[in-house]
C-alpha cells in the first residue's frame, strides 16, 4: 500500500474523474483541488477525500503550498488539465522538493514542449511521420502549404483552443476562419483525410528512460475535425511505433502518465500529431480494462524501476463510450438511430460518466445539466 498522500489539482471534468475512480478502486482516497465556480462531478466521487473548490490555477496553487507543502513525504500531485500541467511546470524548482509531479526535470521544459512545431520536430527527428505545417500570423496566407488546411492554435493551453480548429479548402474559406479566431498566431496544417485515429496511452520514470506503454486506443465513429467518443482498446496494434514512441519519450525526457495522438489517413498511414504531457480522457477505460496507469506510475515511481505487477488485463479489444457526449454528438444530431446507439451502448465494457461503485456523478453532473438546459 502506498503511504503518500495524493492530490489531484483539476477542473471539473470526466477526466480527472477517471483518475480519481483509477486511485480509489486501489483504496487511495485523493484529496482534490479542484478549479470550478458550479461544480458537480469529480466532488460528487464517494473516493474523494477531501475536496477543495478554488476559482483559478493560481487560487488552487496557493492552497497547494498552504495546505500540502510540508508533509513529511512527499505528495503526489496529479495535472489531469494542460494549462494546471503547464502553471506547475513553470513552478518545477518551487515544488519540486516537496511533490512528486509530471516533469521533464527542469522549470518550463514541459511548457515549450507543449508548443506544437517543437514537439513536431522532435516527433520527426525520432522517425515518426509528421503532417506538414507552418506558423502564419492571422490573416496570412499559407507560404508553403497547399489547401484544403487544417487551422490550429498553437499551443493547448489556449482557452478553448478547440474553437480555433477550421478545415479550409481554399484562401477565401481561410479568410472566413480568421473571422472566428482570435488568436495572434495560427498553426496552419495540411489536410489528411482522416479513417481515423489511433491514441497510446502510458507512463515514463527515471526522465523518460523507462518507458510503459501497453494499450492503444482507435475509434469507432470520429468527426472530420475531432476525435471520437466510441472507441475500442486493443494491445499494440501497430508495433512498429513503440520503438519510435520509446525514442521519443526519452528525448523529452518526461516524468509521467503521458497520451499520445496519431491520425490514421484513408491511405492507411499513421501520422503524429501530438502528445499531452498528463492522461487522457480514456484514462478509466484503461483502468477498467486492467491497466491501472496512475497506479502503476507512483509504484514505479516510488520504486525507482517500471512495476507493471497490477497489469490485469480482462478483454480485447475492450470497448468504451462517452455516452452522455456521444449521445448528443450522435443521436441528437440525426447521425446514429436512438436504437442503433442504444444497442451499441449496451455492448461497451465501460463508459465515462456512469459507474455502479460510484454513481453519485452521473446523476449530479446530469440534474446539473438538465437544469441549465430548462433555465435557458
Amino acid at each position: 500500500m502506498i503511504e503518500n498522500k495524493f492530490v489531484i489539482f483539476c477542473p471539473d471534468h470526466f477526466n480527472p474523474l477517471g483518475v480519481v475512480r483509477s486511485l480509489g478502486e486501489m483504496g487511495i482516497k485523493p484529496d482534490v483541488i479542484l478549479i470550478s465556480e458550479t461544480p458537480s462531478l469529480v466532488n460528487n466521487s464517494n473516493y474523494v477525500n477531501v475536496c477543495h473548490i478554488v476559482k483559478d490555477v493560481v487560487d488552487g496553487y496557493n492552497l497547494l503550498l498552504r495546505e500540502y507543502g510540508y508533509k513529511r513525504d512527499k505528495v503526489f500531485l496529479l495535472a489531469t488539465s494542460d494549462d494546471v500541467e503547464a502553471f506547475l511546470d513553470k513552478h518545477y524548482l518551487e515544488i519540486k522538493d516537496s511533490f512528486i509531479f509530471y516533469n521533464s526535470g527542469e522549470q518550463g521544459r514541459v511548457s515549450h514542449m507543449m508548443n506544437k512545431n517543437v514537439i513536431i520536430d522532435m516527433a520527426s527527428a525520432c522517425g515518426l511521420r509528421v503532417p506538414k505545417t507552418e506558423l502564419v500570423r492571422k490573416g496570412e496566407l499559407p507560404l508553403h502549404l497547399g489547401f484544403p488546411v487544417l487551422t490550429k492554435a498553437p499551443i493547448s493551453t489556449i482557452h478553448n483552443w478547440k474553437s480555433n480548429v477550421f478545415i479550409c479548402h481554399n484562401a477565401k474559406e481561410l479568410e472566413e476562419a480568421y473571422t472566428h479566431i482570435n488568436l495572434d498566431k495560427i498553426v496552419l496544417q495540411e489536410y489528411i483525410e482522416k479513417r481515423t485515429e489511433l491514441n497510446y496511452e502510458g507512463f515514463a520514470i527515471n526522465d523518460g528512460k523507462d518507458v510503459y506503454i501497453s494499450l492503444d486506443n482507435q475509434f469507432i465513429r470520429t468527426t472530420s475535425s475531432s476525435f471520437g467518443n466510441y472507441f475500442y482498446l486493443e494491445r499494440n496494434s501497430h508495433p512498429e511505433l513503440i520503438d519510435k514512441i520509446q525514442n521519443l519519450i526519452r528525448l523529452t525526457r518526461f516524468n509521467g502518465i503521458f497520451e499520445i495522438e496519431f491520425l490514421v489517413g484513408v491511405d492507411e498511414q499513421l501520422y503524429f500529431l501530438e502528445i499531452n504531457f498528463r492522461n487522457s480522457a480514456w484514462i478509466y477505460a484503461y483502468t477498467s480494462c486492467g491497466v491501472n496507469l496512475p497506479y502503476m506510475w507512483a509504484v514505479s515511481t516510488l520504486e525507482g524501476k517500471l512495476n507493471t505487477s497490477s497489469e490485469k488485463i480482462t478483454k480485447l479489444p475492450f470497448k468504451s463510450m462517452d455516452e452522455l457526449t456521444d449521445f448528443k454528438w450522435s443521436v441528437l444530431s440525426g447521425q446514429v438511430n436512438f436504437f442503433v446507439w442504444l444497442r451499441q451502448l449496451w455492448n461497451v465494457d465501460s463508459v465515462f460518466y456512469y459507474n455502479k461503485k460510484d454513481p453519485k456523478p452521473f446523476f449530479s453532473y446530469l440534474f446539473f445539466r438538465l437544469k441549465g438546459y430548462f433555465q435557458h
